[in-house]
């Protein structure tokens, strides 16, 4: 039987920003494809914690993006469908949201703008922009079942994630 998967790995280039003795930072370049879709940056957290050749320390993952967040859970897709359903239940794409009101709204518009205020109200109720995992001898400490996931709660677009880790030799 072969296994369902509901997320997948970043598709996209990584740079390395910054990097000296405990310290490393990389930005990873990619795009998204659809609505509640989760990207899995586990393993790029576990390699950027050992090119920056740390034992103990921590890792910072980040996003710059105002309609995402960074959750660590359980990478199973009947769980993650369950999220993407009850998501859409709890906070509709298809309702009023004064954010998408441009009659009303004055602030922080550009000429582009996208119609997402959903995507707003569900990034304060499903996450951060950031999470912070300890390194013990070397092991970025996540549990059994634990996997580091970007979620991209607005549409299919171009976004990228901050991965920085720091701490002693």
């Amino acid at each position: 039987m072969e296994t369902r998967r509901a997320t997948r790995l970043p598709q996209g280039t990584r740079t390395v920003l910054a990097s000296s003795d405990g310290i490393r930072t990389e930005a990873v370049h990619f795009a998204t494809r659809t609505i509640n879709e989760f990207i899995d940056f586990t393993d790029i957290v576990r390699e950027v914690a050992h090119a920056a050749d740390i034992r103990h320390g921590q890792v910072t993952v980040y996003t710059p993006h105002t309609t995402t967040s960074i959750v660590i859970n359980e990478s199973e897709t009947g769980f993650l469908n369950d999220f993407r359903r009850h998501i859409d239940e709890t906070i509709p794409v298809d309702v009023y949201y004064e954010h998408d009101d441009h009659d009303l709204r004055t602030e922080n518009l550009q000429e582009d703008e996208f119609i997402n205020g959903h995507a707003h109200v569900r990034q304060l109720l499903v996450g951060s922009t950031s999470v912070t995992v300890p390194v013990v001898e070397g092991e970025v400490l996540l549990g059994q079942w634990q996997r580091v996931l970007f979620c991209e709660l607005d549409q299919a677009r171009e976004r990228r994630v901050f991965v920085h880790a720091q701490g002693v030799g």
